[in-house]
Parts: structure tokens; C-alpha cells; sequence
């Protein structure tokens, strides 16, 4: 990837959203497989002295979370009718700085709709609401990661950072976005931050129905009729497979 942002921005929430909204049954399933399917924690950690020299050259927010104190599925969750076993917690302001960030990262390209417009946003604000500790420690530095690009960008520009340009928010995310980065002081913790949020934006983006479409995936698609079976071409790979394993006899040729 150049190091570039030179994409369109697209706006979140917009008439052309193939999903109006979702479900909190639905954001708590997505957040289900995303959990299962990525590594925790999310953020890159800095050590004491990494976290010191980022602060002496640059900023941190230093945000007053109030603890997440609610109980999470417990060990007999209803899966018959699951409910919403906790709030969500997320600010609309946090919400709206989420969505601008994610579709930075995916934007809306011809007939393939935009992170936001996929609802990731709801699928982050399970994320940072769930009450476990594995979340609750991804959940203080993506809070603390959207106060900073605020902050940043009023210091740059007078502006916070969804009121920004497209220019002025491109400006600040290649300084943030790509591996030299991690080794300015004044950006290494942000960029580990960015880091984590841009690979949870990119998962949740690509576990969706219209992700999985983007990517040509073409699993779970019911077939009509009978199952074909495999191509010559698959069941002569798997002769050769088994030949080389001394499984001739189990060859389908």
C-alpha cells in the first residue's frame, strides 16, 4: 500500500445504507465471531518507558472512564431468546468519530457499500461495552485513541475531527497509519492504537455479509440439486496427495 490516503470520503448513515440499522441480537452475534476469530488483546502494548517518552513528546488523553461493573452472559446465557446483557456505552460524538475512521479505512467503492453503511460501528461499540476484561482493556485505549485525533486535530486545525476536511483528516492519519510511526515518539502509542482499530474496522468489515461478498468468498451458498462432487481436478490433486502419503489404496481413481 502507497502511503497515501487519497480515497473518497463517503458519508455514514446515508440513504443508500443497505442496512438501516442492526439489531443489538445482531451486533452481539458479529461480536461473537469477531471475538473468536481475532487475537486478544487487540492493541499493540507499550511498556512504562514507551509510554513515558510518547507523553514528554507529544499528548495522551487522560480520560476518566467510569468502570464497567454490569455482568456479561454468565455461564447459562438464554440462547433461545438472548437479550441485551449490557448497555451500550459508546457517546453519539465517539460514534460518529468511529464511523468517519472507518470508512477512511473502507470506503464505499462502486456497488460495495462502506464500513459504516455495514454497521461496524455498532459491531466496535459492543466491543468497547463488553464487560470482560480482555475488552475492557481494548475499550480504554480506543476511547482514549478518538479522544486523541479530536485533540490532534484541534490543535492542527481549530477543528474537531469529524468537522475537519477530508484533507486535514488525511493529514493526520498518515501520521499515524503506517510503520514509521511506531519508531516518532510523538505518534507511537497512537499508532498502536490505530493499529488494533483498523484490524478490528477491517475484520468486522470482512465478517460481514457484504464483506465476505467483496472478497469473493464463496462459502455458506446452498447449492440447487444434487451435490456435484468434486472436479477431476480436486480428486486428481488428492490422488497425488495420498501417493505421496503411501495411501494409494484409499486413491479414488
Amino acid at each position: 500500500m502507497n502511503e497515501s490516503w487519497h480515497i473518497q470520503q463517503c458519508t455514514a448513515g446515508t440513504d443508500e445504507s443497505p442496512r438501516a440499522e442492526m439489531t443489538r441480537r445482531e451486533s452481539l452475534k458479529w461480536l461473537g465471531v469477531i471475538a473468536a476469530g481475532v487475537s486478544l488483546p487487540l492493541m499493540n502494548g507499550c511498556d512504562a518507558s514507551t509510554v513515558a517518552e510518547s507523553a514528554s513528546a507529544g499528548h495522551w488523553p487522560d480520560l476518566k472512564l467510569q468502570p464497567i461493573s454490569v455482568e456479561g452472559y454468565g455461564t447459562d446465557p438464554n440462547l433461545i431468546a438472548p437479550g441485551s446483557p449490557w448497555p451500550l456505552t459508546m457517546t453519539i460524538e465517539q460514534r460518529e468519530l468511529t464511523s468517519v475512521i472507518a470508512d477512511i479505512l473502507v470506503p464505499r467503492e462502486g456497488e460495495n457499500p462502506s464500513a459504516s453503511e455495514v454497521n461496524v460501528t455498532d459491531v466496535i461499540d459492543e466491543w468497547v461495552s463488553a464487560p470482560y476484561p480482555r475488552f475492557q482493556s481494548a475499550r480504554v485505549e480506543i476511547l482514549s485513541g478518538l479522544a486523541w485525533l479530536d485533540q490532534e486535530c484541534m490543535r492542527r486545525f481549530d477543528s474537531d475531527f469529524v468537522a475537519a476536511s477530508p484533507e486535514q483528516q488525511l493529514a493526520i492519519i498518515d501520521d499515524i497509519a503506517f510503520k514509521k510511526a511506531k519508531s516518532d515518539k510523538e505518534f507511537s502509542r497512537m499508532a498502536g492504537v490505530f493499529d488494533g482499530l483498523r484490524r478490528l474496522v477491517m475484520t468486522a468489515y470482512f465478517s460481514s455479509p457484504e464483506g465476505t461478498r467483496d472478497m469473493g468468498y464463496q462459502g455458506n451458498i446452498p447449492l440447487a440439486g444434487d451435490y456435484p462432487g468434486p472436479t477431476p481436478e480436486a480428486l486428481e490433486h488428492l490422488d497425488a496427495v495420498l501417493q505421496e502419503l503411501g495411501l494409494a489404496d484409499f486413491s479414488y481413481s
